[in-house]
Formats: structure tokens, sequence, C-alpha cells
């Protein structure tokens, strides 16, 4: 099966934007929905990625990296709330997207590839909390809007990388 790395990436971005803003919206009148709807959103997004950008498996590929976005995110949560450091939960949607999305996009299998995603991932968890200490409110509006792009962008400097490197010495 074929699929387009960029759609799955929009469309991804776009469930996990929509469902994220709307989670955190709803977290101070009821923090069960809210969270509820964070996790769904989550979960909808890894699913959409894994099919819309063609692995072989979609739904074992998406229930897995549903899986690991929802285990980061909720191990950034514990951490927030057994040390009171505000960098976890500042942190919690870039890492949980990120995680889950690296192991959605395909291809999925090539360890250089996902290393290289991880490396532009971290870079931008780095950024984004420098965003959050300068304002907090940019933050959480850029915030799931940027990892999956990022995990594109990571793609292309691995594809120009392996080019490179396969070119011919005169």
């Amino acid at each position: 099966m074929t699929g387009n790395r960029w759609l799955a990436i929009i469309v991804g971005t776009m469930i996990v934007a929509l469902t994220l803003w709307f989670g955190f919206l709803a977290i101070p009148s009821n923090q069960i929905v809210g969270l509820g709807i964070v996790g769904v959103g989550l979960a909808f997004a890894m699913y959409s990625v894994a099919g819309f950008s063609g692995v072989d498996d979609p739904m074992g590929t998406g229930f897995t990296a549903a899986l690991i976005a929802l285990v980061s995110g909720i191990t950034m949560a514990i951490m927030f709330r057994s040390t009171a450091m505000p960098v976890f939960i500042v942190l919690a949607p870039v890492v949980a997207i990120s995680l889950g999305g690296t192991r959605a996009l395909a291809p999925t299998r090539d360890k250089q590839r996902n290393t290289v995603r991880l490396g532009v991932s971290a870079a931008l968890a780095i950024a984004l909390w420098l965003v959050f200490i300068v304002e907090p409110t940019a933050y959480g509006l850029v915030a799931p809007l940027l990892p999956l792009p990022a995990l594109g962008i990571a793609d292309r400097i691995y594809d120009r990388g392996r080019q490179i490197v396969d070119e011919p010495v005169e």
C-alpha cells in the first residue's frame, strides 16, 4: 500500500491539535472529560497517521503508536504530579505526539530514520520549552501543531542525507 506522508501529517496534526485544544478547554470544568478528549484525540491521530502514510498494517501500527503516545503522555503527567516541575507537563503533548508519530509514520522499521526523527523531535521540544518560558499562551497554541510536521522535516533531512551518501564520487 502506498501512502502520502504529508497528507498523513496534515490529517494527524489537524486531529491532534483540535482535540488537544478542546480537551484543554474542558479540563477546568471537568478534568475527566478533558483528559478523555485528549486521549481519544491522540489515539485517533496516531491511527490516521498510520492509515494515511501507507504502512503495511495500519491497524496494528496505529494501535502501537496510540499506545506509545498515551503511555508517554501519562508518564510525563505522573512525573509532573510527583515532582511539581512544570517542564514535564509542558513537554507532555510534544513528547506524546512525537513518540507516537515516530512509530506511526511510514517507513517504521528504519532505525536510522527513527533516530533522526527523535533527534529533530528533541530539538523541537527544547525550542517549545523556550517558547513556553517567554509566552505560555503562544506555547499552548503552537505545541500541538509542530511535532508531526517536524517528523516530516526529519524525513526530508534523512532522505537528502541518503541521497548525498549514495551519490558516486568522481
